[in-house]
């Protein structure tokens, strides 16, 4: 006998599963942290579907500590880290604000003699700038 598939934000609630955010602004920000499934369902109903509405519920969401919109997902049980955390970064310690900008600084410096290409080069990189 097949279980009923966990969609709505009751489901969630009822099997005690957890809804993940990681900030998608990944050169600035690494902020992370589970969605409050009660207060998200004052604002869209304990009815929402995850699955149809995630788009929206994205466009929606925006990140406490920088402002950026559109986070990534993972889903896991409440009360433990999800192990992965999105399309960037799958099983990674976050870093902090301080490292991020060094980072970010680096990668500005390594580019700033590089001249502009498009289309494919060694390394194989295929994308412009």
């Amino acid at each position: 006998m097949l279980a009923r598939p966990i969609r709505t934000l009751e489901d969630f609630r009822d099997t005690g599963r957890a809804i993940h955010a990681y900030c998608s602004h990944y050169y600035h920000c690494s902020h992370d942290a589970p969605l409050r499934l009660e207060v998200l369902a004052v604002h869209v109903g304990w009815s929402f579907d995850f699955y149809q509405g995630k788009d929206y519920l994205a466009g929606r969401l925006r990140c406490s500590r920088c402002g950026w919109y559109f986070p990534t997902f993972a889903l896991g049980h409440a009360g433990t880290r999800p192990a992965f955390s999105g399309t960037h970064g799958a099983g990674t310690v976050p870093h902090s604000t301080e490292q991020l900008i060094d980072l970010q600084r680096d990668r500005e410096a390594n580019l700033v003699n590089e001249m502009p290409w498009v289309g494919k080069r060694k390394g194989g990189r295929r994308f412009g700038r």
